[in-house]
């Protein structure tokens, strides 16, 4: 099943594993979630799909997401609801 199938490690600390060499690195961003298992659970996949082997610094931030909504019996209300989205930067071991 490929690089989904493996574990990326995670951490929130600013430091890979020791002993082993970094190849590559760039910034990953999860989807927006409702919780936050969602939204770790979300940046692992999306690791995983781009091979990465770990994501090092990871931090998660809760948004407001607002919706207005329009009818012409029901009038306007407006709904506001916290989203949660993970970030932190990938690395591909060598």
């Amino acid at each position: 099943m490929g690089k989904q199938s493996q574990q990326v490690h995670m951490t929130t600390t600013d430091s890979p594993l020791t002993g082993r060499e970094i190849a590559l690195s760039w910034m990953i961003w999860g989807a927006e979630a409702r919780t936050l298992t969602e939204a770790y659970s979300n940046l692992v996949a999306i690791a995983a799909s781009q091979g990465a082997d770990a994501v090092i610094a990871v931090r998660f931030v809760a948004m407001p997401d607002t919706h207005t909504h329009h009818g012409i019996i029901s009038g306007e209300s407006i709904e506001t609801r916290t989203v949660h989205q993970g970030y932190g930067t990938a690395i591909r071991y060598s």
